[in-house]
């Protein structure tokens, strides 16, 4: 029965419901590029798993992680605090002041990216012995170094787009990268295999960057001003911000490291054999983590501007935090329970047979979306509210404790463990957000909900079950009815809160008349 409701209550609640379809919205369009990045990148990752194998999808794993680590800690986190400076630039609409900035966002990001460059060309041969206690990985190193500079101008032109609004740029970018890296990398593994592995990089990251360069030119030309004192200085605001961006990306990227590392060190046989150990928990971390993560795209471009502007407002905050929630967890849960079914049937199409041992880890570490659906939008609070601190703090004791579970929970129960270690990593780490975050910013989370957090968990938690441990026949069984009864209860809240569904059965009645 519905009750009457006064016109402000009615009001607040149409209110809700828009911000509602908004995050549906955008969702759903970075989803669907990310659908058709994910094909590319599937013929990439087949490939790279029949020509190479386990150990040549670890030895790109550990190049990029890597890179990575070096871009983390030498960009000092411009990349992220330009979309705040910028956004809020944005909003005063002076063209002007814009390009001046916009500028010093380019100057700043080149500085850093080649200093990013000559730092990871001067300890290569540091890293080579670090990974592989020995230096025969030291040229290859080298030779990778330009990919920082790379990713740090890139970084910088995606700010911009971000910060300008410009989504639908970002989303034909990202589109055209994963095509880029596909027509790039697929001939060179198909015709020289490992040592085509650096090229592969080299010329991935150049054509990345290259593209997003092409999109932000469009709103303003490229401008440079590496001998104006003023743009050096202008910038020094942003980088104060990044640094604790910077410093999570240092923890997260270093905690990678250490796994693999680690990973390497506990396994058995020769370096071919403890590399595809490595590569063996990629593929299976790939396969939990990269491919839910459609359903988190629409974060990063999206949400965080939108949560930085109602924090000063504790309600409005925690609405916008609890709808994004509950999009994610709607989202999120049918989709778990269908890779969790059909496990064995990505692994044959994104890698081979070579891979099957990957299979109990993904299935395993499921738990991690799940729990990450319920804290990631909480996440970004500290950030949005400038607290350097929080943010570091949750994302350093998080860290620490993926970095030792991981390892030693394989080295005692192999790569299942491992995935387990993942979900514990994910659990303990909505429980550090929702408990500090309620006293440090006045976050309520909301328990409107909560029966069906608790069924999709419920749900999930018997598809894990019986994939691991049930028959064939047991396992589609109650694995269809689980997902069966979690993709209708999503859909009857989606259909109750917003009005996607009549318009998609609208939309499919026209076309089906058209056609007919």
């Amino acid at each position: 029965m519905k009750q009457s409701t006064s016109p402000d209550t009615t009001n607040r609640q149409e209110d809700d419901d828009v911000k509602y379809d908004h995050v549906l919205k955008y969702t759903s369009l970075f989803g669907g590029v990310q659908g058709i990045s994910m094909i590319a990148n599937v013929v990439r990752t087949k490939i790279v798993a029949t020509f190479l194998g386990p150990s040549g999808l670890a030895l790109i794993n550990i190049y990029n992680t890597v890179l990575k680590f070096v871009n983390n800690s030498t960009n000092l986190g411009i990349s992220f605090s330009a979309v705040k400076h910028i956004s809020e630039l944005f909003e005063e609409n002076d063209r002007e002041k814009l390009r001046y900035n916009v500028c010093t966002i380019r100057t700043w990001c080149l500085i850093t990216g080649i200093f990013g460059m000559l730092l990871c060309l001067l300890f290569s041969p540091l890293i080579s012995w670090w990974m592989f206690k020995n230096d025969s990985y030291t040229v290859s190193m080298m030779l990778i170094s330009p990919c920082v500079l790379f990713m740090a101008i890139m970084g910088g032109e995606i700010a911009i787009l971000k910060s300008m609004r410009k989504l639908k740029k970002v989303a034909v970018a990202s589109v055209l990268c994963a095509l880029s890296a596909l027509f790039i990398s697929a001939p060179l593994y198909y015709f020289f295999h490992t040592d085509g592995i650096i090229a592969s990089l080299l010329l991935t990251n150049l054509a990345m960057m290259l593209i997003y360069m092409h999109y932000a030119n469009q709103e303003f030309p490229i401008e440079l001003a590496l001998k104006s004192k003023s743009h050096i200085l202008a910038g020094m605001p942003m980088v104060r911000l990044g640094i604790a961006y910077l410093l999570a990306g240092v923890f997260g990227q270093g905690a990678e490291l250490v796994i693999r590392k680690l990973l390497m060190k506990f396994g058995e046989g020769d370096e071919v054999a403890r590399l595809g150990n490595v590569g063996l928990y990629n593929s299976g971390y790939a396969l939990a983590v990269s491919l839910a993560s459609i359903v988190f795209i629409a974060i990063e471009a999206d949400y965080f501007p939108r949560l930085s502007a109602v924090c000063s407002n504790k309600k409005r905050m925690s609405r916008t935090i609890n709808q994004q929630i509950e999009v994610c967890v709607l989202l999120m849960s049918p989709l778990l329970i269908f890779f969790v079914l059909f496990m064995p049937l990505f692994l044959n199409v994104l890698y081979s047979n070579k891979f099957i041992s990957a299979e109990p880890m993904a299935i395993a570490a499921s738990f991690y979306m799940f729990f990450r659906s319920l804290t990631l939008p909480a996440a970004y609070l500290p950030l949005a509210n400038g607290d350097s601190k929080m943010y570091l703090l949750t994302e350093f004791i998080c860290d620490v404790f993926m970095a030792l579970a991981i390892p030693y929970s394989f080295k005692l129960w192999g790569l299942t463990g491992a995935g387990f270690a993942l979900s514990a990593t994910g659990l303990l780490d909505m429980i550090i957000i929702h408990s500090f975050y309620r006293r440090a910013y006045k976050f309520e989370f909301s328990f409107r909900l909560f029966g069906f957090y608790l069924l999709q968990f419920l749900l999930l938690s018997i598809s894990v079950a019986v994939c691991l441990r049930g028959a064939p026949l047991l396992k589609y069984t109650i694995g269809s009815l689980a997902f069966a009864v979690s993709l209708f209860v999503s859909l009857r809240i989606l259909q109750r809160e917003t009005e996607i569904i009549p318009k998609l059965k609208k939309r499919l009645a026209k076309t089906f008349h058209r056609n007919k």
